[in-house]
């Protein structure tokens, strides 16, 4: 066993508070949908905008999203993890999708190219998160 692997089992994961949930979820730019739809279990990679307890994410009429998360329970995950120090932390929101179309407060910067013209609008009803935090002695501690 390496030493960074002992650090690792010594180290306990730590429970985050709501407010610590949405602070992280607001740092990064894409989760991670989930939702029960006609194939089963889905989960997609989507650019999002979080604040005011509600995750807003744009999608394109035509979308899996669109067809099946519509007054539907989701989950939303966003993590990071830093594999040298073997660190890192997860939030995940449980709640309902409603779909409306996209109105002017629900700008959301979306990566891939296209039209969106509807906004999924995720209302979180369950918030945890959990950190990893470094070994101790790590520099990025």
């Amino acid at each position: 066993m390496t030493p960074g692997q002992q650090d690792a089992r010594a180290r306990h994961l730590i429970d985050l508070t709501e407010e610590e949930c949405w602070e992280l979820v607001a740092t990064r730019d894409v989760g991670r949908l989930a939702w029960q739809g006609s194939a089963g279990l889905t989960v997609v990679p989507v650019n999002y905008r979080a604040g005011g307890g509600e995750v807003l994410l744009r999608t394109a009429a035509y979308s899996a999203a669109a067809r099946e998360c519509d007054d539907s329970p989701v989950a939303f995950q966003v993590d990071a993890v830093e594999p040298t120090t073997r660190s890192g932390w997860s939030v995940l929101l449980r709640g309902r999708a409603h779909l409306d179309h996209v109105g002017p407060d629900d700008d959301v910067d979306t990566w891939p190219a296209g039209s969106r013209p509807l906004v999924v609008r995720i209302e979180a009803t369950e918030v945890t998160g959990r950190r990893l935090p470094p070994a101790a002695g790590d520099p990025a501690r």
